[in-house]
């Protein structure tokens, strides 16, 4: 690894990787890891990566709708050796409104059940709550979350991921708003796929609670002076393992006390 002392990777590599993994997205190539040819790449390198490749599809057009969350269940950090969660950012094109998900833009597509914060009011600081993003959350919805990994094999490293955007793919959403004056790490989740029950979980698989994965995220963007708008659509972490998408394939999950959302595959 390369000494905490060592200086962060260059504009230009930094670019280049960003592109390469752009590249891979919109050609359904999938790449090789980044850390196998950069195996110091820093945490901050790979936001770096992350936040030039949002620039990329920004510059075509795409706009930053929100964000979502990364390795907020203890299962998938302590599988992937992570210690916290990470972060990626989401664009308008990502967002499917009407349930029906075409794979033609896809890689590896899994998915995964979250619950999903709309915030009333903008949010910043280093020592945000749980609570506040509670107190500035408009409402909240079940959505299901396509994950996509650019990377071949669906193999990939920590830092791999986060350079990635944290796999965001696309995010489908649910049909009902519901204010979030109740717990909602005790909520219960059922995942069913093709009419038969895959898997059950509750709120508290994202980070104990998912307000507090969102208010993780909003203390770790004001490291470098950022913060969520109003507006936003954060997506809070996965609920249960991921389910593998093939055309054909529909997911439902229910939420208690937020309803569902559906979604069906076609190629």
């Amino acid at each position: 690894m390369r000494s905490p002392a060592a200086p962060p990777l260059d504009r230009e590599t930094i670019s280049q990787l960003a592109g390469r993994l752009d590249e891979a997205r919109r050609s359904r190539t999938p790449t090789t890891r980044l850390t196998d040819d950069h195996p110091g790449l820093t945490e901050a390198d790979a936001y770096a990566i992350a936040d030039r490749g949002v620039s990329l599809r920004v510059d075509v057009g795409e706009r930053v709708v929100g964000a979502k969350l990364g390795f907020t269940s203890a299962a998938m950090r302590q599988a992937m050796g992570v210690d916290s969660p990470n972060y990626g950012w989401l664009t308008d094109p990502m967002i499917v409104s009407d349930g029906q998900l075409s794979l033609g833009h896809l890689i590896h597509p899994k998915a995964e059940p979250e619950i999903a914060f709309v915030l009333g009011e903008d949010l910043e600081g280093a020592a945000v709550s749980a609570q506040d993003v509670l107190s500035v959350t408009a409402y909240v919805m079940p959505v299901i979350e396509v994950v996509d990994s650019r990377f071949a094999g669906f193999r990939f490293r920590e830092l791999d991921n986060t350079s990635d955007n944290s796999s965001a793919g696309m995010v489908v959403l649910g049909r009902r708003a519901t204010r979030p004056d109740f717990d909602l790490s005790r909520v219960g989740v059922v995942v069913t796929v093709n009419g038969e029950l895959f898997q059950t979980s509750s709120g508290a698989a994202a980070l104990g609670h998912p307000a507090a994965s969102v208010a993780w995220l909003v203390r770790r963007l004001a490291r470098s002076g950022r913060g969520l708008e109003a507006g936003h659509l954060i997506i809070s972490g996965g609920l249960t393992g991921p389910v593998d998408l093939l055309p054909g394939t529909s997911v439902v999950v229910e939420i208690d006390r937020l309803g569902s959302v559906s979604m069906r595959v076609h190629e």
